[in-house]
Parts: C-alpha cells; structure tokens; sequence
C-alpha cells in the first residue's frame, strides 16, 4: 500500500494482492514461455524448409498408399505450428491486458514491476536501474502489489 496509508489491510485486500500477485507471476513465466515457442516455431519453420527441397513426388505402393514419410512429417509439425501460433495468440492476449494495467501506474511502481515480471530481472538488478536499496526496492513492491491490485 502507498507509504500515505499505513493502516492494516483487510482480508479482501490481501486476497487482492495475492490474486495480483499470481497473475504478475504467471505472466512473467507466459513470457518466457513465448519466448521459448517462438524459437520453437522458427526451429520447426527451418527444419521444414530444409527438408522440403528434398522431397520427390508422393511414391504408392502396389495398394496406392502413401509412403511419403517426409511429406506427413511436414504435415504434422504444420499443424504443431498451429497450435502453437493458437496459444500464443491467447497468452499475448494476457500480456497485453497486463503490460496495460502496469502501465497506468506511476514512477517508481510500473518500473519495479516492469523490471520484476516483465523482464524477470533479480531484485538486485531492479535496485540498481532505479537507483534504490533492494531492501527499498522490495517494500515499494509491496506497495507497487496494492496498487496494481486495485485496478
């Protein structure tokens, strides 16, 4: 809560703080999570391109049944990219109705959970870029918690 108010929450408020708290933490693993599936994607987009160049046309059997291993292979990560593509999209989503609730809040409580959460950075490193104490830095997260919590 603002230094101006030192009274003691309630239990609404707590719940509050502890709810703000978990989607702050969520969202900062949803980053990292994109983060990693759109390597993945571009992993799957490379190996595709490469083996795509050396597919031959669909051979069949005596039966007409498609032994095109490489093709269905491609097929596959196709729709895996897809579903990939479909959650991120959902999460970015989030991320964004996150970014815009931190970004309403004032110098230094959008920084603290700006640094914290959307770039995962220790409380040592979001110290040192506000120029405060970590000890500083984790009580006016609190604070920056209580604020974020009731918007």
């Amino acid at each position: 809560m603002p230094k101006q108010e030192k009274r003691q929450l309630t239990e609404e408020e707590k719940k509050a703080i502890a709810k703000a708290k978990d989607e702050l933490r969520a969202y900062r693993y949803n980053i990292r999570y994109i983060e990693e599936k759109l390597r993945d994607i571009e992993e799957t987009k490379a190996l595709a391109v490469k083996v795509t160049p050396t597919l031959s046309p669909t051979k069949t059997n005596s039966n007409n049944i498609s032994n095109d291993k490489i093709g269905d292979s491609i097929a596959r990560l196709e729709q895996l990219k897809d579903i990939s593509d479909y959650k991120i999209k959902q999460l970015l989503m989030k991320k964004f109705d996150i970014d815009d609730k931190i970004e309403s809040l004032g110098f230094p409580y959008r920084d603290i959970l700006f640094y914290r959460y959307t770039r995962a950075n220790e409380w040592a490193e979001v110290a040192k870029k506000l120029g405060y104490s970590e000890r500083w830095t984790i009580q006016l997260h609190g604070e920056a918690l209580y604020l974020y919590s009731k918007i």
